[in-house]
């Protein structure tokens, strides 16, 4: 009988015991807020133009290729001109002539030998000699076609002997003596960031490398994925490696004088979005819904549902449930 009673209480024992989960338990406390958080994007040139022809004529010449670093004001096409030289030789003589006239007959209205409507009329033929004039010089020295900008053609599109037509496409030059980022961050990063901010970026491609940047533009709309576009001006370019078109990711680092209750990512069951954590009190586990912020490495803020001095469980959530036992696996 008492070899029975034995064994039933040893029972008991062991079944007690098999029902309490060992877990992880941690103390939830007060940390200095890190709002700092990175962000992808690709590198773009300060300024890329699809360069076309204002003018019409024949290509004599093209003093351009690919690769090839131009200047602004640099020539990079030779349009036939004979016609435009022959336009502005005569129009020039037309200006010439009346400028002499109306000089003459405003000399002759003083002393009363030209009528005023003389003197209006001749006026009038002198300001659209002069008009003429001045368009025909527009057309001839166009017909030298000029780089608007500094930078590097990447691509050629005119060859000697072609005729160009206004809006003809020409060259496309980049401008890429500074790089810009570009990179989207969440409706609650964005309210962290302002323009002249500083901002490390690194790219993958030179790994152990870190370039400065400075926030030159913050979107003040959001995508239809809820995201906001941050422009950041990238400087160091005495380190050639950095191209258009490379991945980096940007670092913004954002301190806080503010303290906030984090707790490790690991102590979240559930999505973000329906977050939950299981609170510990006599030994017994209880679900509890909460509001999770910003998250910082493998830690996550908690803007309500947990205060400084809450135990809460932080790992071997798997086998937990509201109202379980647990043990804290450093007890044992």
């Amino acid at each position: 009988m008492l070899n029975r009673k034995r064994t039933l209480e040893r029972t008991r024992l062991a079944s007690e015991v098999s029902t309490v989960v060992t877990v992880g338990i941690d103390v939830v406390k007060e940390e200095q807020a890190d709002l700092s958080f990175s962000s992808n994007g690709s590198l773009e040139a300060f300024r890329e133009l699809s360069f076309v022809s204002d003018v019409s004529g024949r290509v004599l010449e093209v003093f351009a290729d690919e690769g090839t670093h131009v200047s602004k004001g640099q020539v990079l096409v030779q349009a036939d001109e004979e016609m435009l030289q022959a336009d502005f030789a005569a129009s020039e003589a037309a200006y010439n002539t009346l400028k002499t006239d109306l000089e003459r007959f405003t000399n002759a209205n003083k002393s009363g030998g030209v009528t005023d409507q003389q003197l209006e009329a001749i006026r009038t033929q002198f300001i659209a000699a002069e008009s003429r004039y001045i368009s025909s010089r527009r057309r001839l020295a166009d017909a030298r076609i000029k780089s608007p900008i500094s930078g590097t053609v990447i691509k050629r599109y005119v060859e000697v002997g072609a005729f160009l037509n206004p809006g003809a496409r020409l060259f496309d030059i980049i401008d890429d003596s500074q790089l810009k980022a570009w990179c989207n961050v969440t409706e609650r990063q964005v309210l962290l960031l302002k323009k002249g901010q500083d901002v490390r970026i690194k790219c993958d491609a030179f790994p152990g490398e870190e370039y400065a940047g400075t926030i030159t533009f913050v979107g003040s709309k959001a995508d239809r994925s809820m995201n906001y576009p941050v422009e950041i001006s990238v400087s160091g370019r005495d380190k050639k490696e950095l191209k258009a078109g490379m991945y980096v990711t940007a670092y913004f680092d954002i301190a806080s004088a503010e303290k906030a209750i984090m707790i490790p990512r690991s102590a979240i069951a559930g999505s973000v979005k329906n977050a939950k954590v299981y609170t510990v009190t006599g030994g017994r586990a209880a679900e509890k819904e909460v509001i999770v912020g910003p998250m910082t490495g493998n830690k996550v803020e908690i803007i309500s549902g947990l205060q400084a001095g809450d135990s809460i469980i932080v790992s071997g959530l798997i086998n937990v449930s509201d109202g379980v036992s647990v043990m804290n696996k450093a007890d044992r």
